[in-house]
């Protein structure tokens, strides 16, 4: 039994095309899809076994193999496993393969990741820090006030936008201002176009659409809404990640915050505030709602005013 190259390339070519013009992924999940295959080839290669004959026994010492010699966590094996099983069903259907050797493996199991967010606390002194003219960081070609002062309102801008809305860094930093739903000089909405090419329409507060819509003014509707400059496209997520990390040292909040964590404090916030699972599913764009359900763990604040009326 050996393994065939030439058909597993071809295969690979043809489900990633199909991943990415039918199914709608982004060319980031096409790529680590790639990737995911590629690593599946070469243990395969190593192991002196084919990829058409796989079988549920080989996924899991292809699984042991991460977790035991590359010290990957289980968290990362199951997503691989996830490409694989999506890799074999469309083989299946078309016939270039005769079993799923993914379906019947025995997965590692996860250890409970509760997420990490941010305190009402901690959001006002983020908030507070990020708008003290004294943070302001200095240009390294020279302290340009002016400059600095609007990338300081920009970044003021997104994080608000994230902590307001619960968008992915990647879909705020691809909105463009004809995304932005104003009405009377307030930002009512927000539309975004998620995952799967999915399209929502996400409501903002009142408090925060005010601010947003007055930044927003006479903006033209083509621009990018985080624009490095009028005409060019949006701040990088590295930049707005490592603006964000100046922010919270600043601000003396000791947390592994990323962009994608004010998300998470977003969905927190709804949760608390007494929101159901199937609207905060709806309102993050999430996809299933075993994926949204991680949250019915961090709705401590809510219980403790449940537990308070007794």
């Amino acid at each position: 039994m050996s393994f065939d190259r030439e058909i597993f390339d071809e295969a690979r070519r043809e489900f990633l095309a199909h991943l990415l013009y039918a199914k709608g992924h982004g060319r980031s999940t096409c790529y680590a899809y790639n990737g995911d295959l590629g690593l599946w080839a070469a243990w395969l290669t190593e192991a002196g076994k084919d990829w058409q004959r796989a079988r549920p026994t080989d996924v899991e010492q292809f699984a042991a193999w991460q977790l035991r010699e590359r010290q990957v966590s289980a968290h990362i094996v199951n997503r691989r496993l996830s490409a694989l099983s999506s890799f074999y069903r469309w083989a299946l259907r078309h016939e270039i393969v005769e079993n799923d050797p993914v379906y019947l493996a025995d997965k590692p199991k996860r250890p409970l990741r509760i997420p990490v967010w941010l305190e009402r606390e901690e959001q006002a002194q983020l908030e507070s820090t990020i708008k003290d003219r004294r943070n302001i960081p200095i240009n390294i070609f020279g302290d340009n006030k002016t400059k600095m002062t609007e990338t300081r309102r920009r970044y003021e801008m997104l994080f608000g936008l994230l902590l307001n809305s619960g968008l992915r860094i990647s879909e705020a930093l691809g909105l463009k201002t004809a995304d932005v739903r104003i009405l009377d000089g307030l930002a009512k909405s927000v539309r975004v176009i998620g995952k799967g090419d999915k399209e929502r329409l996400v409501p903002l507060p009142a408090r925060f659409g005010e601010v947003f819509g007055f930044w927003l003014k006479d903006r033209p509707r083509t621009e990018f809404v985080f624009a490095r400059a009028p005409g060019q496209k949006a701040v990088s997520r590295q930049s707005a990640g490592a603006y964000l990390r100046l922010m919270l040292k600043k601000a003396g909040i000791d947390k592994k915050i990323s962009p994608h964590k004010l998300r998470h404090t977003y969905a927190t916030n709804l949760l608390n505030a007494g929101a159901e699972l199937v609207d905060i599913k709806a309102l993050l764009g999430h996809e299933s709602i075993s994926t949204t359900q991680i949250y019915t763990n961090v709705g401590q604040e809510r219980m403790e005013k449940v537990v308070g009326r007794l």
